[in-house]
């Protein structure tokens, strides 16, 4: 395999799923096509040619090597028929995708509700009419149902290629929690998607009675995921960015397109990952395999610093009994982060925090915009001064990790 060249043999591990509402039904089935309806006065404040293409009638977009680097959103090539996403693989020398929700998300956000979806839930509740929020949490759910059903069905096209993440409801119990994860495994899924703003079943991640659940996708080989979106509940308020310096422009599904959203959106991720490396999680399961997907990575190298301070210099003597290695050797033995690649000075990285250079991966964000166009090249250009084992690990041996 490493004689092919790099950037024809790349492991990317964040794709998307990306259709028009008004495919949503034929795609997914008959949530889907409700779902289109409810949320159509949010997608329809997104403005056009963001989701809503209402004259798109299909995946049709010609397959060119000029256009998988240019087009995006649901007019790129392979954008939602997965199997035309595996010629636009082979054009951009994809061997492997994680591919994450973008019409589940909407089915995450009514099953949250307002009250614990942060402000992308605020404003989708003041637009559902005369849904209520209980309905709305039974749709929800619904739609996560249905996605993971095309999720499975997706799998079975090319299990090696084409992984499709599932989607993990806000479980009631442990019990429920480790249900879903069962069921979604036995069926072939090889990805779960978890929500990392508000404590599982109502346990801290680092909690003794999640360890069946950890145990379970560890054994299993599945990775575990965070992504951009997937924090709901964090903030207890959507007051926080409700001032004028933050108001969006549009409105958008994953974050908010306004400074304050941006620079704030590792802050759960961050939190998650200390509760699990400091509580003990990965010393116990040392085989779990954990993703940190369209978050950012700036922040990482200044967490796997200060995690070592506290366990080595002020803790060390408590912590004996619950870790046996550096908190930065966890993150750089378990978990992997996606850096966007479009702002942030990834090369930099490498060089100022050489003890998580495992945790650095390669992502396109096919087909959302935020990927950016022919960002393969231009991130192995900016790479390229830190020689050919940087560029190895970037863009293939550290994405296997969640890409087994």
């Amino acid at each position: 395999m490493n004689a092919i060249p790099l950037l024809q043999r790349t492991l990317d591990v964040d794709g998307h799923e990306f259709a028009p509402p008004h495919l949503w039904g034929e795609i997914f089935g008959p949530v889907a096509a409700r779902l289109s309806e409810v949320c159509a006065p949010f997608i329809a404040a997104m403005g056009e040619n963001y989701i809503a293409r209402p004259g798109q009638a299909g995946d049709d977009a010609p397959m060119t090597a000029e256009n998988v680097w240019t087009l995006r959103h649901t007019g790129a090539p392979g954008a939602f028929d997965m199997q035309r996403r595996l010629q636009a693989m082979n054009l951009m020398g994809v061997r492997r995708q994680l591919i994450f929700p973008s019409y589940g998300l909407w089915g995450q956000i009514l099953s949250t509700g307002p009250e614990g979806g942060g402000s992308i839930a605020h404003a989708m509740r003041g637009l559902l009419g005369d849904l209520s929020p209980e309905e709305a949490r039974k749709l929800g759910f619904a739609g996560i149902d249905e996605y993971n059903e095309w999720a499975i069905r997706t799998t079975a096209i090319d299990p090696e290629r084409l992984r499709p993440v599932g989607m993990l409801k806000a479980p009631r119990t442990i019990d429920d929690l480790i249900v879903q994860a069962k069921d979604l495994i036995t069926r072939g899924l090889k990805g779960l998607l978890i929500n990392t703003g508000s404590p599982p079943a109502g346990l801290s991640p680092a909690a003794p009675e999640l360890d069946p659940f950890w145990a379970l996708v560890a054994e299993s080989n599945v990775p575990v995921m965070a992504h951009v979106g997937s924090d709901l509940g964090f903030l207890g308020s959507s007051a926080w960015s409700n001032a004028p310096a933050f108001a969006p422009n549009k409105l958008a599904l994953e974050v908010g397109l306004e400074p304050y959203s941006y620079a704030t959106l590792h802050f759960a991720i961050e939190h998650f990952l200390t509760v699990m490396v400091m509580g003990g999680v990965f010393e116990r399961h040392p085989k779990l395999r954990f993703g940190a997907i369209e978050l950012g990575a700036h922040w990482l190298g200044p967490l796997a610093e200060s995690l070592d301070m506290w366990a080595t210099k002020v803790f060390a003597r408590r912590m004996q009994n619950t870790i046996s290695m550096k908190p930065s050797e966890y993150l750089a033995r378990n978990v992997r982060v996606t850096p966007h690649n479009i702002v942030e000075p990834v090369a930099q990285f490498f060089t100022r925090y050489p003890q998580v250079a495992p945790c650095y991966c390669y992502s396109t964000d096919y087909p959302h915009l935020e990927g950016g166009a022919h960002i393969n090249s231009k991130v192995h250009a900016m790479l390229s001064p830190l020689g050919e084992e940087v560029l190895e690990r970037y863009f293939v041996a550290n994405g296997a990790w969640l890409l087994p």
